[in-house]
């Protein structure tokens, strides 16, 4: 089971991918997966806009998380203005970095461990999935 984050990452509860068991405030996947789950799903721009601080707790603290990253480089559920990298940001961390569509890579690391790690895939959101569309 999945914590995913507000943003792209809670796009990821949806079908045909539904691995989210929950979603809380940008940000909080992090520390709330590293009490319940140990996998947090976080996007780009969340992880720099409210998670770091929670990363680095779970860090200091050694706890068991696998923390996922989706880098798209940009803030795409409202409307894809451009993201700052997050990699200079996170290089504390030794995060292994991949292709999201990379299966060896991802077979390979979508473990949870005893110790708390970095996962960062590099992609683009699929055509039409970047925003959820508000019918009035």
């Amino acid at each position: 089971p999945v914590i995913c984050d507000a943003g792209c990452s809670i796009l990821a509860m949806n079908r045909p991918y539904e691995l989210g068991v929950a979603s809380y405030g940008m940000g909080a996947s992090i520390a709330v997966a590293a009490r319940s789950t140990k996998v947090a799903l976080i996007g780009d721009y969340a992880l720099l806009h409210s998670g770091l601080n929670a990363l680095i707790d779970v860090y200091e603290k050694g706890l068991p998380l696998l923390c996922i990253v989706m880098k798209n480089n940009c803030t795409a559920m409202t409307g894809g203005q451009p993201a700052w990298d997050p990699l200079p940001y996170l290089r504390w961390a030794d995060p292994v970095v991949c292709r999201a569509d990379d299966e060896t890579t991802l077979e390979r690391e979508l473990v949870v461990t005893d110790r708390p790690r970095t996962l960062v895939t590099e992609g683009v959101c699929p055509k039409g999935s970047s925003h959820e569309t508000i019918a009035y």
